[in-house]
This record gives structure tokens, sequence and C-alpha cells, in this order.
């Protein structure tokens, strides 16, 4: 008899998952994939026999956008430009994660709280179309370290929070893309130099 059965000791194996390494997949491979979408059109002729139009069009897939301080953002785009995407530096999977981000039907989305890697954005809904207005702005250490004497420190600037960001966002929004409905909600008037780039939306 071993010491071990005599003083009662178990033995314990723990167990950690590793998480598998996404291998890189080549640009050529990546577009090849891509598919196309063919939608049916049924119309009459002018002898009113039935009259089929097939149109195509490339699908779409969701890919990663590097940004300069947010790190990425999701962004859908049609399939037929993903090889020049690549080739600009965007990600076909999520950076963070290494991972698509998928909704709850398993379908490929822009939504950048699916994401299992990151804490997530605070995010605000239009009452009028329901598109999600993220607050996206993460806080840059160190950009305001500086050597240069002339470089006026402003605190004032930051202090935004995630409700203000995206409030001013979704304001910004409604009045370019809903301007009568942001006139019936009684929405502050935009500034003078926001108003030349409502218009412009519009023409």
């Amino acid at each position: 008899m071993t010491d071990r059965d005599r003083d009662g000791q178990v033995a314990s194996v723990t167990t950690q998952e590793v998480p598998p390494v996404r291998r890189h997949r080549s640009s050529e491979v990546i577009v090849a994939e891509q598919t196309t979408v063919s939608t049916v059109e049924e119309t009459k002729g002018e002898d009113g026999s039935p009259v089929k139009t097939t149109h195509t069009r490339p699908g779409t897939k969701v890919m990663y956008k590097p940004t300069e301080h947010q790190g990425y953002q999701p962004k859908t785009v049609a399939g037929s430009a993903v090889g020049m995407l690549l080739g600009q530096g965007w990600f076909e999977f999520c950076p963070d994660c290494d991972k698509e981000h998928l909704n709850k039907d398993g379908v490929a989305s822009t939504d950048p709280n699916l994401c299992s890697a990151r804490e997530p954005l605070a995010v605000r809904v239009c009452p009028v179309c329901q598109k999600r207005i993220y607050d996206n702005v993460r806080s840059a250490e160190g950009e305001q370290d500086t050597e240069d004497v002339n470089v006026i420190k402003d605190d004032s600037y930051e202090k935004s929070t995630g409700a203000t960001r995206t409030r001013a966002t979704l304001d910004l929004h409604i009045w370019v893309r809903h301007p009568r409905q942001a006139q019936q909600m009684n929405l502050a008037p935009l500034p003078v130099a926001l108003r030349d780039m409502v218009e412009e939306v519009k023409a």
C-alpha cells in the first residue's frame, strides 16, 4: 500500500479547452466562395402573356473594416468587392474574437455586440427605421501625451458619455434620413455647418 492509499488522497486532473487557431486563408479562396443572388420578376407582356425577367446581382458578405481609432467596424459589402477590400486591409473575421458575428438565426451580422471578446457597446435604436446607433468611441490612451509645449490640453472635449454621443449621432441620423419626423419630434435644430450636409443628402 502506498502513502496515497493510506492517507486517502485522490489524484485530480484539470483540463482546459484551447481555442482552435484559425488558419489564414488566401484572398483567392475567399473571393472564389462569393456567390451571386438571382431574383425573378413576373410581369405581363403587351399581349397579356406572362413574362419572367431574371435579375442577377452579387451576394453580400460581412467584413471588418480597420479604423484609425476604433479598431474595426463590421460592414456588409458586395461579394464582388471582397477581393479589393482584402487588399485594402479589411478582415474576413472579427480581429478580436477571430470569428464571424452570428445572430440568433446563425446569419452573419454587423452587430458589434455579438463579439464575445469585447465589452458590449452602448446602443440606441432609431424610432423611425430601427437602425441601431452604436457608441463606437474608444478611449485613446496616450494620444494626448506629447512633448510639444504648444499643444493646449483641454479635457472638456473628453467629458462626453455613451449616452450623449449616441444621442448626438441619432439626432443627426434622424435629421438626415427622416427630416419630416425630426420636425414632428421637435428635435433641436442642427448647427448651420451640418444643415448643408442634410440638403446634399436630400438632393
